[in-house]
């Protein structure tokens, strides 16, 4: 199967994965083995899907390496949040919300270690991070999937705990779920406001933190909750909020490294990442998006977290479109984690918007030759962040300095 644009679809093509509606979840359009035609096609583009999976002569080899029990998951966590914004908006729904959070989160748990090693769909996770539940659900996905490859760290940073409670990651799948909670009681013009604006120097954009805490508090988890307070704390101590002494009735400067709780710093990478993901109204390539959050961001986040992030999000994923050097279109079957800019591809006749595009040749291995390397991704060059930066490498600017 193939990751088509829905600007390229044409009639006849069938249908590989179902298509959820765009703004209402639990709505599927279509299902998989539909066949479409021109009036379902038009339908997709008004509806501003930007991509749908279908099937492919030639492309067999990808139907194994997508994993539809994660997308499930993701897109369950995305409905329940959904669902409870309008109320959260006027009230404290958190209470009557947590257990339909917990059982979504509990299942998605299961599906990423039952499949650690699966792909991450970034394409649906840049369509959801127009949406304020999307980018909970995204970061609450991304955040367990960073938890689950990361035992060791977690028990290390909480080794006052026991085992089986410092690897326990359900309060970090709650936390990242609602870490932007406090958002919901300010004026529209700043719940659009991200970490990456100008805005977010604002007190009134900076006081969503300790708003989404003293919401949550008594309702959730004391860690769950002390993610929402925390997760705009940075590895560097410039972050916020500042830290008020109860003792001595004065504000302390920020946390900094190891002072910052582990789930914190995880929830305030995804957080920024997620957002990187998508800007101005666009998707990002992930190669870009991993090489701004290094270059540009790298002293705001622990650098253990930064590498297995930037080692679990390959640039390019699988199932999706790149231009080679060659002038060549093709299409991504394989990633490799000691060389993640050079993917095996399979090669296509011409432009998947062409009338006659289909596979020609075997698999090519871009790790076994220097000439073609891939060119564009989303149509965007990504050479200058295949060859200046660190984003191919896997290793964090900031880790190794």
């Amino acid at each position: 199967m193939l990751l088509m644009p829905t600007k390229a679809l044409k009639r006849g093509m069938v249908i590989a994965q179902p298509i959820f509606h765009p703004r209402q979840d639990d709505i599927v359009l279509l299902q998989a083995g539909f066949v479409l035609d021109a009036e379902y096609i038009s339908r997709l583009r008004e509806l501003d899907i930007k991509s749908v999976w279908v099937e492919f002569e030639g492309l067999e080899e990808i139907d194994g390496k997508i994993n539809p029990r994660i997308a499930a998951g993701h897109m369950a966590l995305y409905q329940a949040v959904q669902e409870s914004l309008v109320e959260l908006r006027g009230r404290v729904a958190v209470e009557m919300n947590l257990h339909r959070y917990r059982v979504a989160i509990e299942q998605i748990l299961l599906d990423i270690v039952d499949d650690p090693d699966h792909e991450v769909l970034i394409n649906q996770l840049q369509s959801a991070s127009m949406q304020a539940a999307g980018h909970l659900a995204n970061c609450c996905y991304l955040s367990l999937l960073v938890g689950a490859h990361m035992s060791g760290y977690l028990r290390q940073q909480r080794r006052a705990l026991p085992v089986h409670v410092a690897e326990d990651t359900h309060r970090l799948g709650i936390g990242a779920l609602l870490h932007d909670i406090g958002k919901l009681g300010m004026p529209p013009e700043l719940q659009d406001v991200c970490i990456l604006d100008e805005g977010a120097e604002w007190p009134e954009y900076r006081a969503h933190a300790q708003a989404g805490f003293e919401r949550v508090q008594g309702h959730i988890p004391g860690a769950a909750a002390n993610i929402i307070l925390h997760h705009h704390q940075r590895y560097d101590g410039t972050g916020f909020p500042d830290r008020f002494d109860r003792v001595s009735r004065t504000f302390r400067p920020p946390p900094a490294q190891d002072q910052i709780h582990v789930f914190a710093r995880i929830v305030g990478l995804i957080d920024t990442f997620d957002h990187l993901l998508h800007r101005n109204d666009r998707p990002v390539p992930t190669i870009i998006a991993m090489y701004v959050l290094q270059t540009r961001y790298g002293t705001w986040f622990d650098p253990v977290i930064v590498e297995t992030l930037a080692r679990l999000i390959p640039p390019f994923m699988v199932g999706s479109m790149v231009e080679l050097s060659n002038g060549k279109h093709a299409v991504v079957i394989e990633n490799h984690i000691e060389a993640p800019c050079r993917p095996t591809v399979r090669l296509l006749s011409e432009s998947i918007y062409g009338a006659r595009a289909q596979v020609e040749g075997p698999p090519v291995d871009l790790r076994l030759c220097r000439e073609p390397c891939i060119y564009k991704a989303s149509g965007v060059d990504v050479r200058p962040y295949l060859f200046e930066g660190k984003a191919c490498s896997g290793i964090p600017m900031s880790a190794a300095r």
